[in-house]
């Protein structure tokens, strides 16, 4: 194959893979480009439009007008646009769920899915909360972990790990049944099974507190109807505290209904009365109780009686503490 034959197939395999991330081509930059002139490249783009044509469904060569550029059309295109990759910029960095480097490269490598001539305005957008955020304290890289315990679970492998408490002095070794990875309050949780303890709910493990961990050999099983699956879990769990998991019904007299049921995947409403909004949900206990106590006087447990028993039992020591501050 001659030298001129092997620099046109570059040239046509260049601009079709800019063309499927999304870009625009002009026909004199690729000329100037690749050193050629506009004509070589006019004959390189009806190469690209006729193996299109020839080959692909749902997609064509377009010449843009506006842009004076070629534009690869397609109903599902494979790129992100420029308003996706801005609104997922602003939740990742609103997360705070990495440190500052990880989230840097993570920023870098979305902006550049960008349109090329739009990549400076979505950096220009996002320089001033790049400048001014604020990592986490434990300041620990989180990406390998997170896809190292993700294939331990997809393996169905007991990990070995050493797990340091937050006023701990020295880390314990654990070994659990890893079943999930959630994301939450701007931390990641690992969700596993204590490897010698038969619960009835999973415990949760923040995974920055992880010292380090292992693969074992030991497999384990989970029968397909009792499998673990986050997105269920995660509809009952309130603060990444779990519980015991129980229905329960209370009353809301809150401005909004509406964010009880965003909060609560799980919540139904059984009743509206001029008295307020009756509620019912399945939930884990530990984290709800910590949420229904922040409703302040918008909210009464109506059952079960115990729970109801158990939350009016921390008001009144919630009481009892600002009374002992105000007669001090």
């Amino acid at each position: 194959m001659s030298q001129e034959k092997q620099n046109q197939i570059r040239r046509i395999l260049s601009m079709y893979d800019r063309l499927k991330n999304g870009e625009s081509l002009v026909k004199r930059e690729e000329a100037d480009r690749f050193q050629i002139s506009e004509k070589s490249i006019q004959r390189d783009l009806e190469n690209i439009r006729d193996y299109i044509e020839k080959e692909k469904q749902n997609e064509y060569l377009d010449y843009n007008r506006v842009k004076k550029a070629y534009v690869l059309q397609t109903e599902q295109p494979s790129w992100l646009k420029n308003e996706e990759i801005f609104a997922v910029l602003k939740v990742l960095i609103e997360s705070r769920a990495f440190p500052k480097h990880e989230m840097d490269s993570i920023i870098k490598k979305l902006t550049h899915l960008a349109y090329k001539e739009d990549r400076t305005v979505i950096k220009q957008m996002m320089s001033n909360e790049r400048q001014l955020y604020v990592e986490l304290n434990h300041k620990k890289d989180l990406l390998d972990v997170l896809w190292q315990l993700s294939l331990a679970i997809q393996s169905k492998k007991v990990i070995r790990m050493h797990y340091l408490r937050e006023f701990d002095k020295q880390s314990n070794e654990r070994m659990v049944k890893p079943v999930g990875i959630i994301f939450s309050e701007y931390y990641f949780y690992l969700i596993a099974y204590p490897l010698k303890t038969d619960f009835d709910f999973p415990t949760i493990y923040r995974i920055d507190r992880i010292q380090h961990f292992e693969q074992t050999s030991v497999s384990f099983t989970v029968p397909y109807h009792e499998r673990f699956q986050e997105g269920e879990f995660r509809k009952r769990v309130q603060f990444m505290y779990t519980g015991e998991l129980m229905t329960i019904k209370f009353r809301f007299t809150g401005p909004s209904p509406q964010a009880v049921l965003d909060r609560l995947p799980t919540a139904k409403v059984i009743k509206k009365a001029d008295d307020g909004v009756i509620f019912e949900a399945e939930v884990f206990g530990k984290g709800i109780k910590m949420w229904l106590l922040s409703q302040g006087e918008h909210v009464e447990v109506l059952e079960p009686v115990g729970f109801r028993d158990e939350i009016v039992g921390s008001v009144e020591r919630i009481l009892e503490a600002y009374s002992r501050a105000f007669n001090k």
